[in-house]
This record gives C-alpha cells, structure tokens and sequence, in this order.
C-alpha cells in the first residue's frame, strides 16, 4: 500500500507543474518561466496531512476556496474544494444549475475570515471559498474574507521570491459531478471584479476535467502575465474575441483580447470549441469551475483584490 508520505509527494509533483506563464500577461498558470499552478485538491492534501477538518457551515461563508486544484500539465490550480467527486456514471442527472448570486453590495464586515493557507468556507449561495495559497514554498501572507460567493475580498502580499511564479489563487469554486461535458446544454458565469493597477497578475475562470488531467483557462482582465505555451488560434464566442494558448499536456488558456474588470462569459461554448478541434471530447467530465486571481507580485506590499458579483448558471 502507497505511504501517505509517498502520496502526498505524488500530489506535491503534481502541483509543481502548475505556474504556467510567463511575466506579460498570465492567466493561472505563470509563465514558461514560472513554475506553478495553483492548489490542487486541497481535499486530498489535508486527508492525507491529517489536516482535515468539518467545514463550517454555510451561514458563516466567505470567501475562501478557490483553487482547486492545480492543473497537472498546465499550471497547478484547484484543489478541491470539498471533495472531488470520483467518477460519475454517465446516466447521472445534469447538474443542476449553479446557484447565481447577483451584485453584492460592499460590507463593511465579513461573515468569515481566515488567513490559513489552504482555508476554505462553503456559502450560502453554493460556492466555495479557497484562500488557496498552494506554493507554499514561496507564497507571502494572503487573507480572505467574505460573505457569499458573490461578495468577497483578498488581501495578498506576495512578492518576496521570483515576482513571475504563481503563488497563490484565491478563488470561488463550485464542485460538479463529474458530468461528461457533452451532456451540457449551458453554462455561462458573470462576474465582477478589481485588483491593485500595479504588480502581477490576472483575473481568470479555471475549469479541471477528468479530475487534475485537463486544465481550461478564460483569463479576463490581465496585469503583466504571459499565458504558457503557444498561440494556436484567435476564435469569437459569446460576442467576444479570445486568444488562445495550449501547451500540448492538457492545458488551454482562452485570453481575452481587452481586459474585462467585469462580463459574462460562455465557458460552454469555449469547451464546445475545444472539442471541435478534438482538443476535448464529449465524455470528458467536468470536476470544477473556479474564478479568482493567480498571483505572482504584489511588489510586496498587501493589496486589495475584490469580488462584488458573481453567479455561474449550467444545465
């Protein structure tokens, strides 16, 4: 039987690949030249670092999860935010949709914090919360706080180290059943977001498939990041123009064309066009949808990034 020493180094190697981009306009994964992701299954680590414990109740959410897991080939990002679901048989119902949260006002206090690298809390409208700080080799300090999925804030000091690796991926997830893709008819996400006007980073969607196998990335609003990999094409969905990157070993990085402190996107149709090149196929599963920052440089000094909406519909 496998050591849980052994495992846990097994998911470390996993994560470690993660950091996909490069210093110039990034989405999760930093650059070739950084090396990271951001923090896979956070569910797996803590059951097998003894660290896990019951979540707190959905009254008392805010943010915090929001990594799942880091994406094997392309920039190590979500970690579960609860519990991954394995496999689901293809009979199993669509997933319902996701619970949508509209515009929350700012708050002037927060249902809950935490500044525990991997903390998370689960909210009352659906999501997860994951402060996931998953390069714990070199992430800074990082709090999150919130009171929904929709309303939600960082504070992240990062820097320290190599300003071009990812550090951390705060973020907002939600968990599927492992739904094959082809079973979809919709999902679509709108958000709202701000982050500091100096440092390096990126606001981006990051979807897992077939557990940690397939990375899908929609960056939206860029500060000095460089996605991994090479430009394979220029392609329009939801009314919006996308660059897209792939680094050949399950990672795709869809970049907006203008920043996008705030939209709505069609995560479907970009899946939808992955698999009319057969980058993806119909029966690939679904495991999570996250939206949040990854994080290289602060300048090392705490800044501020906000969620004030949110919502994710899918059917």
């Amino acid at each position: 039987m496998t050591s849980p020493k052994i495992a846990v180094l097994v998911l470390v190697a996993l994560l470690a690949t993660g950091c996909r981009g490069v210093t110039t306009a990034t989405p999760k994964p930093s650059p070739e030249t950084s090396t990271t992701g951001h923090a896979p299954a956070t569910f797996a680590v803590e059951l097998l670092l003894g660290t896990f414990s019951s979540r707190p109740s959905p009254g008392t959410s805010a943010p915090g999860p929001s990594a799942r897991p880091s994406a094997p080939g392309s920039s190590a990002r979500p970690g579960p935010s609860s519990s991954a679901p394995e496999s689901s048989p293809s009979h199993a119902p669509r997933p319902s949709p996701s619970a949508s949260s509209s515009s929350a006002p700012s708050s002037g206090s927060w249902a809950w914090c935490t500044s525990a690298a991997l903390g998370m809390q689960n909210t009352s409208d659906g999501y997860d919360l994951y402060n996931n700080e998953w390069n714990s080799a070199e992430a800074g300090p990082q709090t999150i706080c919130g009171n929904s999925g929709a309303d939600w804030q960082v504070t992240s000091t990062q820097g320290r180290t190599d300003p071009t690796s990812v550090k951390t991926y705060p973020s907002v997830q939600k968990n599927y059943p492992n739904e094959a893709v082809g079973q979809f008819t919709k999902m679509t996400s709108s958000y709202a977001e701000s982050m500091p006007s100096s440092g390096d980073f990126e606001a981006a969607y990051d979807i897992w498939l077939n557990g940690l196998s397939k990375e899908v990335m929609f960056w939206v609003d860029n500060h000095g990041q460089a996605p991994a990999g090479t430009k394979k094409a220029t392609v329009t969905f939801g009314g919006l123009s996308w660059n897209l990157y792939a680094t050949g070993d399950g990672y795709w990085a869809f970049v907006l064309n203008h920043n996008a402190s705030s939209g709505t996107v069609d995560l479907l149709a970009g899946l939808r066009y992955l698999q009319s090149t057969g980058a993806l196929s119909a029966s690939d599963q679904l495991w999570q949808v996250n939206f949040g920052w990854e994080i290289c440089s602060t300048l090392n000094q705490p800044e501020v990034f906000r969620v004030t909406s949110y919502s994710l519909a899918s059917s």
